[in-house]
């Protein structure tokens, strides 16, 4: 497959969140739309598609941060995702690749995101692309009801 990864335009929005929907099996929140604009808005460097034959099939959000819980200077993938029916064919690679560029162009030279464990799937993708397991963890706590 001939994938060309491009910088994200707000046009895009409705194909990110067809994909999404492919992938999840559910329509999307009201808030993914505002997601996305906030995310092009805030760092549009970071926010690439993949196209093939003229259709997206695959985005990626990111950003750089710093400070928060200790993390130097650190660019953080928020979210990829690939339309199903491209799965293994080099889609979200692809869009990493392009997004290392950015991230190295400014001075970024660490990439973290989060995903669940038990998605065998995602972890087994980002340890082939390199990521390993961070020192961080993540606590969780139930709110309880009133």
């Amino acid at each position: 497959m001939n994938v060309t990864v491009r910088r994200m335009r707000t046009q895009d929005t409705e194909a990110i969140l067809r994909i999404d929907e492919k992938i999840t099996g559910l329509p999307h929140e009201a808030q993914y739309e505002s997601r996305i604009i906030d995310a092009l808005t805030r760092n549009p460097l970071g926010c690439l598609v993949a196209e093939a034959g003229g259709n997206v099939v695959g985005f990626i959000l990111a950003d750089i941060r710093g400070w928060e819980f200790a993390i130097p200077k650190t660019g953080w993938i928020e979210i990829v995702g690939v339309d199903p029916d491209s799965h293994g064919k080099g889609v979200a690679r692809a869009l990493i690749e392009k997004l290392n560029v950015y991230f190295r162009n400014q001075n970024v030279d660490r990439v973290m995101t989060m995903i669940n464990w038990n998605d065998a799937g995602l972890v087994g993708f980002f340890r082939a692309v390199g990521f390993e397991r961070s020192e961080f963890i993540i606590l969780e706590k139930a709110i309880p009801s009133p």
